[in-house]
């Protein structure tokens, strides 16, 4: 899986900043330490060699010491002037600084995709070239007809785990009046949710419509209960209304 992955993951330098400065792409930049043993076999071209070395075991695979799923390293840099060497042993122990690219799903943000592939009851997005995304149709309204292929379509994140071999990421599909409203979540780099202004504009606009929607109720049940009573005669108009009918004559 890492090999295809190194096959796909193949993204400039500026595509990675520009994730990177979108805070709803879930792709963060880290700059970090790094332990890396190398074999001597590298010492007659060492950058070359570091930076493939660095590309086979850490692009396209989750690394803990950052957190997620590495896109790409830039800026490079060893730590100190020598190398650490064990008895018997004839790897070189180095001390990196790099940036690192790393891709973090966060549940609840909204990313593109590209549609690849379409059933009866789910489609399959890419993202970011590589990852696949499952959406399910849940509602009755969505048709598939509506979804072609290589279609970009927007999607929130459901549930995700890259900690395995096989990423597996699981959206929801939204339509445009979600997108809009989840424009109102932002997402820091812990993944927690920033609350803006436009989120107490939102609640107002929910009370308001609750209160239209008791007022409409009201005069609902206001029209019902008059109809009622134009319905339900007094006794002794009834009684008037018999007679009448009674003493006018029936012609055979």
């Amino acid at each position: 899986m890492a090999k295809i992955l190194q096959k796909y993951i193949k993204f400039t330098t500026k595509e990675l900043e520009q994730y990177a400065a979108n805070p709803e792409s879930c792709v963060r930049c880290v700059q970090t330490d790094l332990h890396l043993a190398m074999g001597p076999y590298g010492m007659a071209n060492f950058k070359h060699a570091l930076h493939e070395l660095l590309i086979r075991t850490k692009v396209g695979i989750y690394d803990s010491n950052v957190n997620g799923i590495v896109l790409g390293i830039k800026n490079i840099k060893v730590l100190g002037q020598t190398a650490a060497l064990r008895t018997d042993d004839p790897t070189l122990h180095l001390l990196i600084n790099a940036d690192f690219y790393v891709f973090r799903p966060v549940a609840g943000a909204v990313l593109h995709g590209v549609v690849r592939h379409i059933s009866k009851h789910q489609i399959s997005v890419i993202i970011y070239r590589v990852f696949n995304t499952t959406i399910r149709f849940t509602n009755k309204k969505q048709n598939r007809k509506e979804i072609v292929m290589d279609q970009e379509i927007k999607f929130r994140i459901k549930d995700f785990n890259i900690g395995s071999a096989m990423p597996y990421i699981e959206g929801e599909l939204l339509t445009d009046e979600a997108v809009q409203l989840s424009k109102i979540k932002k997402f820091d780099e812990n993944g927690e949710v920033e609350h803006t202004e436009t989120t107490v504009e939102l609640d107002a606009l929910v009370e308001l419509i609750k209160e239209e929607t008791g007022i409409e109720a009201e005069e609902k049940a206001k029209k019902k209960k008059s109809s009622k009573r134009k319905q339900t005669l007094p006794p002794d108009t009834v009684v008037e209304k018999l007679k009448k009918i009674k003493s006018e004559p029936i012609d055979i």
